[in-house]
């Protein structure tokens, strides 16, 4: 009799374990969890950089939770995320939802800059440290980024955000004087001279402290030769002259170069070009 009662109990004691392991191991429903639960799910998920498991259960936390501490840090939390996820537009949003929430939260220049480098990503591709140039892309994103910079700087002048949003406005200033330099060597190939020269005008208006300049004066005195206008082309050449020994910062790579080594350096990679450009067609067929 005590054998089988000793028996029971040892069985009923399985029982139970077997119960308690299988409950743990059966994930409680979302209507069930609490906010602490989902926001160490979340944490759980960005500390171990498995950004879709932190955005499934952040926006799990927001749908469920949407006010309180938990609410305001996972913005924050969730922006990054979908930027580190390369998804920058819902970063974009996620970050302009968070301002317009909590326009006084004391990492509102986060927020900022955070949402300047979401849109900066857009156009920077690992490949621009060795053969891309991003230049060649969509202006329209560079310039985004560019206005988002500036708004960092302009509301945040004193944060350490300003530093490194200056930063980037310089490399995008270049980014895009360089785009235009294509645009305007595109119409000068194609014989459309006005259009060059105006082109390289709007650069020297526009992107003045880029190393871009001397560029575009060469464009715009050939351009003006080309149709004649020599009065012009000689009022440029002396512009070009008078800043010869001028130096230029090329921030892509550190350097400080003067006019006449920026202008070889122009001149090997139009020669570069036409292989670079052949290699690049075959890829694409």
């Amino acid at each position: 009799m005590k054998k089988t009662l000793l028996a029971l109990f040892v069985v009923s004691g399985i029982g139970l374990s077997g119960c308690s392991t299988l409950n743990s191991l059966i994930e409680k429903p979302d209507d069930k969890k609490t906010v602490e639960e989902f926001y160490a799910d979340a944490t759980q998920g960005f500390e171990d950089q498995q950004w879709d498991v932190a955005i499934q259960n952040y926006e799990k936390l927001k749908a469920y939770f949407p006010y309180g501490p938990y609410a305001e840090q996972t913005h924050l939390e969730l922006a990054y995320a979908y930027y580190r996820y390369d998804e920058p537009e819902s970063a974009i949003l996620e970050l302009d939802e968070f301002i317009r929430l909590y326009p006084k939260h004391r990492q509102l220049a986060y927020a900022y800059y955070l949402k300047a480098l979401a849109a900066d990503s857009i156009i920077r591709s690992w490949l621009d440290n060795f053969i891309t140039d991003p230049a060649t892309r969509d202006i329209k994103s560079a310039k985004r980024a560019y206005s988002y910079y500036t708004d960092v700087i302009t509301l945040f002048p004193e944060s350490k955000y300003a530093t490194a949003s200056s930063k980037r406005l310089v490399i995008l200033s270049n980014q895009m004087a360089r785009h235009e330099i294509k645009v305007a060597q595109f119409y000068y190939d194609r014989e459309a001279y006005l259009a060059a020269a105006n082109r390289a005008k709007f650069i020297l208006e526009n992107y003045a402290q880029s190393a871009s300049t001397f560029e575009a004066l060469e464009i715009m005195k050939s351009s003006y030769s080309k149709m004649g206008m020599q009065k012009l082309a000689e009022d440029v050449a002396r512009v070009y002259e008078l800043n010869q020994d001028a130096e230029i910062i090329d921030v892509n790579f550190g350097t400080i170069k003067s006019s006449k080594d920026q202008a070889s350096d122009n001149k090997q990679e139009k020669q570069e070009k036409s292989w670079w450009s052949s290699l690049v067609d075959s890829l694409g067929n």
